[in-house]
């Protein structure tokens, strides 16, 4: 076997085995070992006693992690925290606690079914309304799932803010925003902007309480409800950051439909992965993000889905820009 062979099999190889590093990253947030770390160097036996595992099992978790490069194995059988692992820390800036906890849970059971949803092209996991109710109403499954959403609208909402001008609006709401977090960018580029979340009234505490982590909860109110019963009036700009990709065209025209209805003359900003018409391997990770919406129900569209979706809800685009090499927000107005 020549040498370039060899390296394409092996690189084949840890794509087909792959999936135990994302269980080993899960297990290791939610024993909070990235947090418990960030200390100094610690043996398994403290570790273990602290999280209350078993001291074997948690020495052969982090020899796990220290081949994936996120801890370090030091002389005397102890752990550091290494470069990489800070940023599965959950007070670490720009942190990734969430998504592992959310792949290693939610992510890896939704993709379980995904033979099944192929096969019908139906949703193979407990989905629609009223399992997102039910699911939100877990504080502990739900914190894991938000904090997952916030990091990532974090990062977008300040990339938004970048390149989108908001200096003509006086209000923004963040409709089905968990914890508000795509709210934080265009507030902190924007000190005249006052924000709104509107989601599920159980989420409204830790909301809160995410938002004053983010130094914006004095101009950010939440206001609890069901974007599939109405969205409320009264903001010149409504946000939907990952909504519409995880309902069918019929549900999404629901959303679309009340969103008009709320904003009037105002805008509607859709944040979505846009499905390129031909697809190669720079697009895997909104491939990867259709194949997930597949299990429950949702989808990634392409430009001309999302036109002729728009359509349909009585809108109309009116700009499309790249928020960033993934993400794209899609401006629409009442036709």
């Amino acid at each position: 076997m020549g040498e370039t062979a060899a390296a394409e099999r092996a690189h084949l190889i840890g794509m087909i085995t792959g999936a135990w590093k994302t269980r080993v990253i899960g297990e290791g947030v939610k024993l909070g070992l990235f947090d418990k770390l960030t200390g100094g160097p610690l043996g398994p036996d403290q570790l273990a006693q602290a999280t209350g595992a078993n001291p074997d099992g948690v020495m052969r978790l982090l020899r796990a992690l220290a081949t994936l490069g996120l801890v370090r194995h030091e002389p005397g059988n102890r752990f550091a925290l290494a470069p990489l692992g800070q940023y599965l820390r959950k007070d670490a800036p720009d942190s990734l606690n969430g998504m592992a906890g959310h792949w290693s849970e939610r992510m890896w059971n939704s993709f379980t079914g995904i033979g099944a949803s192929i096969a019908t092209g139906e949703a193979s996991v407990p989905s629609g309304p009223e399992h997102f109710a039910q699911h939100q109403a877990d504080i502990g499954r739900a914190d894991v799932f938000n904090r997952a959403m916030a990091e990532g609208s974090l990062r977008v909402g300040r990339a938004l803010a970048r390149i989108y001008d908001f200096s003509d609006c006086d209000s923004v709401m963040d409709v089905g925003g968990g914890y508000g977090a795509l709210l934080v960018g265009p507030l902190e580029a924007n000190p005249h902007l006052k924000g709104q979340v509107y989601d599920l009234p159980t989420l409204s505490e830790a909301a809160s309480r995410f938002l004053g982590e983010q130094g914006v909860a004095g101009r950010v109110a939440y206001v609890g409800g069901s974007f599939f019963e109405g969205v409320p009036p009264g903001v010149d700009c409504l946000m939907l950051k990952f909504i519409l990709h995880d309902w069918s065209d019929a549900k999404s025209l629901i959303i679309l439909n009340n969103c008009r209805k709320a904003v009037e003359d105002g805008r509607i900003l859709i944040i979505e992965r846009i499905v390129p018409e031909t697809v190669s391997e720079a697009d895997e990770e909104v491939i990867r993000g259709d194949l997930t919406m597949l299990t429950v129900g949702g989808k990634e569209r392409t430009e001309a889905e999302y036109h002729a979706l728009l359509e349909q809800a009585g809108l109309k685009i009116t700009k499309i820009a790249p928020i960033d090499a993934v993400y794209s927000v899609i401006e629409a107005r009442a036709a």
